[in-house]
């Protein structure tokens, strides 16, 4: 549920691997009510900066928390929130034991993961045969995927890991993969080593300020959790994902002193982009490539002379002061490629970063200010562009909290890696103001809403002038007990986009609006047995064409008897959607380190079913199985990823070992 209302409206792609995985971390080592830090709080990301001061100022005022019940007497939190927080934390005093090598070989705790994947129904690019004769790109592997992981944990203070992954069509054991696995990661990091608070080695993300001038990795969005627009990340987090492209491959540490703390990192690989070779008589310096190829799949001789062709080298360093709740910062960065980058002659494209070289330096803050708490980041590219971005969180009263975010990119602000809160994901060509209010009037009733205003001064893609839009969202909620709770929620979208003139036969603009209605319940049937039901309605309107509607029924069932070796979680979604722009979303239940949240389109019925099994002590089988069946298209998707059909039957296999 946490999860789910971070990522649900967030269309970029983000990968939120990282965030599941943290998640996980705090079920099973809980951290203490009694000794919990502000920024341990935020980590976990549903609770805003009101309840959490709440809940550090009851400790402060009247000691240690005796019973985690006692959480019910804060006025701030509500049920679904004390609900959340008995998951992740405890009044056990699990102090850390000191790193020694009989304590990594005998108290750390090993995760291995083996996971299976394939479809049923064959795509068009398994063809070869045919394909071959037509003189056509085809897969050159096997329709599987496979992912294996390895993590070991010893008290929150090592993290080490090995995360490989071959996807559907990739070569497995041959061609370009004749070791295996098509993507291999490895991470290494221990912390609290003397005035070291972090080291890490290998693959790892790093995270600064607001995220405005260095971020790397998870970026929160606008989501259903309205107040919590600030960044709280760990400084060096390790990086567990398959996702490709999203972090940095080297070496980087914290080293704190007194109040100062310095974060050097070095990050050097290589990555896949659409690079194109000159012909061997030109300047060799023309050599270029005009975007990274993000999707990570090497399936075809054209995505494989994709692979890994450009380096990328990057450096940087974090300078942060630190003094009670005041703290200040300094990053600079800077990116190398062995190539240049030249994005293309759209005019969309005139600010574009084009070159072989970056440079981008800023300065972050976070203070209180009486009740209030500011944080902001001011950020400067090599080219000239600037971009910042300022917020207030004000905790009215233990009721009512506001919070409002101004963020202001230039046309030509241009960074590597970089994940502010905004409308769009690339950091640039964007100014808007976020408000928005989380009122408690009590324990049962909560109301959340935002609005955010935004416009871009220059062209966008599929935006042919300077545009302007705006979205809110309101969700009302109620949980009357830990065993129901419902909500009410609208959000409404009105965006400006290209649009054809039937008269001028030229691109005008017109405007997108999308409102989304859905009603959502979770309750419990008794110890064992929960379930979910929700109905969801879209439209989107514009002015060429009559209005599109989506609609989207579902309703689940997850069983779990306290001491079977089993559990099974299921559901039936039922859906209409007769245009891309009327596009629903839904969170589905998955296994351990993965996720899924499909986009439904066209008409038809999918079911799936988890089922969790107890092998042994200590070792799980997990079996997904989904099946999704329309009812007005006979092929499913295009080109290679064609299926001759109206049915996508999908199984994942995953056996997973803790010791």
């Amino acid at each position: 549920m946490i999860l789910e209302k971070w990522i649900e409206y967030n269309e970029a792609g983000i990968d939120y691997t990282e965030l599941q995985s943290q998640l996980e971390y705090y079920t099973e080592h809980k951290l203490n009510l009694n000794k919990v830090s502000s920024e341990e709080l935020q980590s976990l990301v549903f609770l805003s900066q009101g309840q959490i001061e709440a809940i550090i100022g009851h400790r402060k005022k009247y000691g240690n928390f005796i019973n985690i019940h006692e959480l019910g007497v804060i006025p701030s939190l509500d049920e679904q929130s004390i609900y959340y927080l008995t998951f992740f934390i405890t009044l056990n005093d699990e102090s850390a034991a000191p790193i020694s090598l009989h304590n990594i070989l005998y108290k750390g705790t090993s995760r291995l993961i083996a996971l299976h994947e394939n479809e049923f129904q064959q795509r068009a690019g398994y063809k070869s045969d045919e394909l071959k004769t037509q003189g056509k790109q085809y897969y050159l592997g096997s329709p599987y995927k496979y992912i294996l992981r390895y993590l070991y944990n010893y008290s929150g203070r090592i993290s080490f890991g090995y995360t490989a992954e071959k996807d559907m069509g990739e070569q497995f054991f041959q061609g370009v993969s004749p070791y295996g696995f098509d993507f291999n990661s490895v991470h290494f990091i221990v912390k609290d080593i003397g005035n070291f608070k972090s080291i890490a080695l290998g693959d790892y993300q790093v995270n600064f300020g607001q995220g405005l001038t260095f971020g790397s990795g998870l970026a929160a969005r606008k989501s259903a959790f309205v107040i919590n627009v600030r960044r709280y990340y760990q400084t060096i987090r390790p990086y567990k994902s398959t996702n490709e492209n999203a972090f940095l491959r080297g070496a980087a540490f914290t080293y704190q002193k007194d109040h100062w703390q310095f974060t050097p990192f070095f990050s050097y690989k290589y990555t896949s982009t659409n690079y194109r070779n000159t012909d061997s008589l030109s300047d060799p310096n023309t050599d270029n490539f005009s975007s990274l190829e993000l999707s990570g799949l090497h399936r075809t001789p054209t995505e494989i002379l994709n692979k890994n062709n450009v380096l990328q080298q990057v450096s940087g360093l974090h300078i942060q002061y630190h003094l009670k709740d005041y703290t200040f910062g300094l990053t600079a960065a800077n990116t190398n490629y062995d190539h240049r980058f030249e994005p293309g002659t759209k005019p969309y494209q005139k600010y574009n970063f084009r070159g072989d070289q970056l440079n981008n330096a800023g300065f972050d803050y976070s203070f209180p200010l009486k009740n209030a708490a500011l944080a902001g980041e001011l950020s400067f590219s090599s080219n000239g562009g600037t971009a910042m971005t300022h917020s207030v969180i004000i905790p009215l009263d233990e009721k009512l909290d506001i919070c409002f975010l101004y963020r202001n990119f230039t046309k030509d602000y241009q960074a590597s890696f970089n994940n502010p809160l905004a409308e769009n994901n690339n950091g640039s060509n964007e100014e808007g103001i976020y408000s928005a209010i989380s009122f408690r009037p009590n324990r049962f009733f909560t109301f959340n809403a935002y609005i955010d205003m935004y416009r871009s001064p220059w062209l966008r893609d599929l935006v042919d002038a300077p545009s302007q839009g705006y979205d809110m969202l309101s969700e009302l909620q109620y949980n009357p007990s830990k065993t129901f709770q419902a909500y009410l929620r609208y959000k409404h979208e009105n965006k400006e986009h290209n649009q054809l003139n039937d008269a001028s036969h030229i691109h005008i603009l017109a405007p997108f609006i999308r409102d989304i209605f859905r009603f959502h319940i979770q309750y419990k049937i008794d110890e064992s047995l929960s379930a979910s039901s929700r109905i969801e309605y879209c439209t989107f309107n514009t002015t060429a064409y009559p209005q599109k509607e989506g609609t989207l029924i579902y309703q689940d069932l997850n069983y779990k008897p306290g001491r079977r070796k089993w559990s099974l979680s299921t559901c039936i979604i039922l859906f209409d959607v007769n245009d891309f722009y009327a596009r629903i979303f839904a969170f589905e239940d998955n296994m351990p380190y993965s996720y899924s949240v499909p986009l439904y389109q066209n008409s038809g019925v999918r079911y799936y079913f988890l089922f969790r099994y107890t092998v042994m002590s200590k070792v799980d089988l997990y079996i997904r199985y989904s099946n999704t069946t329309y009812g007005n298209i006979k092929t499913i998707a295009s080109g290679l990823q064609q299926i001759n059909g109206n049915t996508l039957t999908d199984l994942k296999l995953q056996l997973q070992w803790s010791f």
